[in-house]
């Protein structure tokens, strides 16, 4: 068996793979893929009839024997010696896919493999050749900028899908440097404790941290160039997990900090926020400190400040904020209640009507954390905060 067409990436610590295998292996490589990590999930119900159009041809042409481009397979591996893959043979590299398709993800080809899977239930794909393009990288990172990359062009898969694909590896990564904070994969699991947030927030909190923008309709396609630029230009010149991770350490530390009084007697003036605990188990909250603390690491948007600025700025605002987090956990309950301000923070989440509030309390919270930042050396109560905005 010859050996793999294979080229290192020097720039993203990469390796691309470029080999033909046969559909039955494909289907069996992919399918957890295709069907646990985003797959088709929500996609065919928004093809317009072009498309639908399309994608019949396709099958077709596959059934009549048309050769289809790559479909690209990505997968991290932090420790893989490149040298040693590039030295594979056809066989080899199958058997490395079969042993990592757990781990893989599929990062261009959605809708060719939909067609493959439809023309195999009607006819025999059992020596169908499909081409393959195999991304190794070490780091989710590079792996993320590729993805975009690759999909910069399409339509057919806004952000939030493309990064579904690879958030395994993301949260993998995210947990093993924010210890200190759980991630619950089940979906419409109650929050039990503080530092505790559902996996699907914590996908909502990267887009706005890597676009530093509190608004983003995850329900909606995010086809905004400019928000696409915001990604690449983060996950091409920062290792932007790491930052994450920090970002939500941080965040799960002040979770604490709220979270003291969080068997208190139920307060009077809100049934929404009775204790400190309410105020992280809001999504909304969430993203507000997120976008804020990644303002504080990455700049705004078009900022021109250097990276070493940027990291001292935030080393000063982080150590402050620790101090203040220290001075909070030392107070008495009666003086921490006080600075908590909990009825301020009612009062001004109650000021806009239901239809708005989800767009205002996103910029609120952003407002109040980013006041946080900047007033934590000197801050007398929360409610220099909470009327931030």
């Amino acid at each position: 068996m010859r050996n793999v067409d294979a080229l290192i990436d020097r720039c993203g610590d990469s390796l691309s793979a470029l080999f033909t295998i046969r559909y039955p292996m494909y289907r069996d490589i992919i399918e957890p893929v295709y069907h646990n990590r985003g797959g088709i999930r929500g996609q065919q119900e928004a093809w317009s009839s072009t498309a639908i159009r399309i994608h019949k041809r396709m099958v077709e042409d596959i059934i009549g024997g048309a050769v289809l481009p790559p479909v690209v397979l990505g997968v991290v591996e932090e420790d893989m010696d490149f040298a040693q893959f590039q030295a594979m043979d056809e066989d080899q590299v199958q058997q490395w896919l079969r042993e990592h398709a757990e781990s893989l993800c599929l990062l261009d080809g959605v809708q060719r493999t939909t067609a493959l899977i439809k023309a195999a239930e009607k006819s025999d794909l059992g020596d169908y050749q499909i081409r393959v393009e195999l991304w190794i990288s070490k780091r989710v990172n590079g792996l993320i900028y590729r993805m975009l990359v690759l999909n910069s062009v399409q339509t057919s898969r806004d952000i939030r899908r493309q990064l579904e694909g690879v958030f395994g590896a993301v949260l993998k990564q995210v947990q093993r440097n924010a210890p200190d904070i759980v991630i619950s994969s089940k979906d419409g699991e109650c929050r039990r404790g503080a530092g505790q947030y559902p996996s699907d927030d914590i996908l909502e909190c990267y887009l706005a941290f890597c676009a530093r923008k509190e608004k983003i309709d995850t329900s909606e396609r995010l086809s905004d160039a400019f928000v696409r630029l915001d990604f690449l230009d983060v996950t091409a010149s920062y290792d932007s997990i790491l930052l994450f991770a920090d970002a939500l350490s941080m965040m799960g530390r002040l979770d604490q900090c709220f979270a003291r009084d969080a068997q208190a007697e139920e307060k009077k003036h809100s049934e929404r926020i009775r204790s400190g605990i309410d105020i992280f188990g809001s999504q909304v909250a969430r993203v507000g400190f997120i976008v804020a603390t990644a303002i504080q690491m990455l700049g705004s948007p078009g900022a021109g400040q250097s990276r070493e600025t940027l990291t001292a700025n935030w080393q000063s605002h982080k150590d402050s904020l620790l101090v203040l987090l220290d001075r909070m956990n030392a107070m008495d309950d009666s003086e921490w209640s006080v600075f908590l301000a909990l009825p301020v923070l009612s009062e001004r989440l109650g000021t806009k009507r239901a239809s708005n509030a989800g767009a205002y309390e996103r910029a609120f919270f952003k407002g109040a954390f980013s006041a946080l930042y900047e007033e934590s050396d000197h801050l007398s109560s929360f409610e220099v905060c909470w009327n931030a905005y």
